[in-house]
């Protein structure tokens, strides 16, 4: 299990930066790969377990920095629903590639759930730009406030100060 604080202590340490972040995530995963051949060291478990709970800290650190949006993939109708128009044309196209590259995952054409859901998503894409307008420029996007949400809701108490940066981000 993460500790709250240790991510909160994390990101207050880097001060936003995620470059840094980035660097220091790069700097304990070559230290995890040195490690991992030298597993008769004695000190080898405690270093390891070390190594991976410090990881696992940056890496939610750089979520709580950076939050990452949901993969096309993955979208449902209620995600589709708060797409702009931008952002649904990114997603035909991102949708359409997964479809041309799941097509033939098996010796019949489009003979797999990949391809199957990446059919339907696609529809529900097609048909939702169909109905939205593009975008005016002193407008938020409804998906980059949900994003922020998730990133709330998911990292239990986030400090207001981080809060109030991710919104002050939208504007």
């Amino acid at each position: 299990m993460i500790d709250l604080k240790a991510v909160e202590e994390v990101s207050a340490k880097f001060q936003g930066d995620t470059d840094a972040l980035a660097r220091e995530l790069k700097r304990v995963q070559s230290i995890k790969c040195r490690l991992k051949r030298q597993k008769g060291k004695a000190t080898y478990q405690d270093q390891m377990t070390e190594v991976l709970t410090y990881e696992q800290v940056l890496k939610e650190a750089r979520q709580l920095l950076d939050p990452k949006a949901k993969s096309v993939t993955h979208y449902t109708q209620e995600d589709v629903d708060q797409l702009d128009y931008d952002e649904t044309i990114k997603a035909i196209r991102s949708i359409q590639s997964k479809k041309t590259l799941t097509r033939w995952l098996t010796d019949v054409e489009g003979d797999n759930d990949e391809y199957r859901a990446a059919v339907a998503i696609e529809a529900m894409l097609v048909a939702h730009r169909a109905e939205v307008a593009p975008v005016d420029e002193g407008h938020i996007r409804k998906s980059d406030l949900q994003t922020v949400v998730d990133t709330i809701e998911e990292s239990g108490k986030v400090s207001q100060a981080q809060v109030l940066k991710m919104l002050r981000g939208l504007l």
